[in-house]
């Protein structure tokens, strides 16, 4: 059994987003688990990938060059068929079957056995296909639309969640239900202690914090709903700010103030005169992630709507109390060890971030469920009901 897998989101602006994690986690697993298996992965010439120096040494993965680096717009469709779909075309052998982990750089169902994965369907949903401008969303929306018209020649689809699951079958009713698998997704969290003292304030054992980590700044994501929760718990201490916790928010993507969304952000807490309060870690690297996590009296994660949840996971594993919005998807997987509050009202938000502060020895037995429940999720598991898909097209 041949595999092609699109490896190139671990290469672009999605490669420390959900989808990037999912391809470089997705393709690592697939390769060691199954080592009678060849695998060709399609990545661009001389661009840095989170795959870079852990494929080299597999006998079963074939590195497959498609030329110079290009970012993923809305000239996608341009080098997919000017570029990709012949290389696939040239690399394609009688038992080939073409793996996509993300759909926005096109996928050759019309041609081949494909495989598709969805994320979610958060970009209809929310008529959020560019931040751009409006024209850019009008292209991109268009490019959205006929792309995923081709999933109804996909062979299988995979789903990150039944809440993915169900939110395509309302857009694509006429796919088989037999034939979309749910997979849910796997934690890759190592368990060490490292030092934050670059990234935190001094003070930041002795004052705490709760920490807002993996999200996005599009407006499904909620951020805005994070501040404002925040400061309806601060006006329910009723402290010195000088020794309130802190709300801590990491990710790169929350430092470029030339994004409206992120710029909503600064302007409330500068409004807020909170600036002290609030710290932007700007990117983090993956072994941090363990000890911000683990070190926050709570984490906290509002978003409107998802098709996994990566970051929750990656908390619960960390045992810290997990406060969420009461979304689809989050009701589904975390409803009995999570704590669900409705993400859009900051008073009932800021009591809850309150309680937890207050009364931590009250959520221990939460905290221990949602740890035993973290550790179900694992790439190996994920493999498997994707290896198991691609058996079913090779028989």
């Amino acid at each position: 059994m041949h595999i092609i897998i699109d490896a190139t989101t671990t290469q672009d602006q999605m490669a420390y987003a959900g989808p990037g994690q999912y391809t470089k986690n997705i393709i690592l697993s697939l390769a060691k688990g199954y080592p009678n298996t060849k695998f060709s992965l399609l990545l661009f010439n001389n661009h840095e990938s989170t795959l870079d120096g852990q494929i080299e040494n597999l006998k079963n993965v074939q590195i497959v060059d498609i030329g110079k680096y290009k970012i993923n717009d809305y000239k996608n469709d341009i080098w997919y068929f000017f570029k990709i779909l012949p290389t696939i075309k040239k690399i394609k052998q009688k038992d080939s079957i073409f793996f996509s982990p993300y759909f926005w750089r096109n996928y050759p169902s019309y041609s081949m056995p494909t495989v598709l994965f969805i994320h979610d369907m958060n970009l209809p949903m929310f008529n959020m296909y560019s931040q751009i401008s409006p024209i850019h969303n009008i292209v991109r929306g268009v490019q959205y639309w006929m792309t995923m018209y081709k999933s109804l020649k996909c062979k299988y689809l995979i789903c990150n969640s039944d809440t993915s699951k169900q939110d395509y079958l309302k857009y694509f009713p006429k796919y088989p239900k037999e034939k979309i698998y749910t997979s849910y997704l796997g934690v890759d969290l190592e368990k060490k202690e490292v030092s934050l003292e670059k990234i935190l304030p001094s003070d930041y054992k002795q004052r705490g914090y709760i920490i807002y980590l993996g999200g996005g700044i599009n407006k499904s994501k909620n951020s805005i709903g994070v501040i404002e929760g925040y400061i309806s718990f601060l006006r329910i201490l009723k402290k010195n700010p000088k020794d309130v916790p802190y709300l801590v928010i990491s990710g790169g993507k929350f430092q470029d103030k030339s994004k409206r969304e992120v710029k909503e952000l600064y302007d409330l807490i500068e409004k807020e005169h909170i600036q002290e309060c609030v710290i932007f870690t700007g990117f983090y690297e993956d072994i941090q992630k363990y000890s911000l996590l683990s070190n926050a009296f709570a984490f906290i994660h509002l978003s409107l709507y998802e098709g996994f949840g990566f970051s929750p996971i990656e908390a619960l594993r960390c045992k810290t109390p997990t406060i969420l919005h009461k979304s689809p998807v989050y009701m589904e997987l975390f409803k009995d060890v999570a704590l669900m509050v409705n993400g859009l009202d900051a008073e009932e938000v800021g009591r809850k971030i309150y309680d937890v502060y207050t009364n931590p020895k009250k959520y221990t037995q939460r905290i221990e469920q949602g740890y035993i429940l973290s550790q179900k999720y694992t790439w190996e598991n994920v493999a498997k009901v994707t290896h198991d898909v691609f058996k079913k097209i090779s028989v």
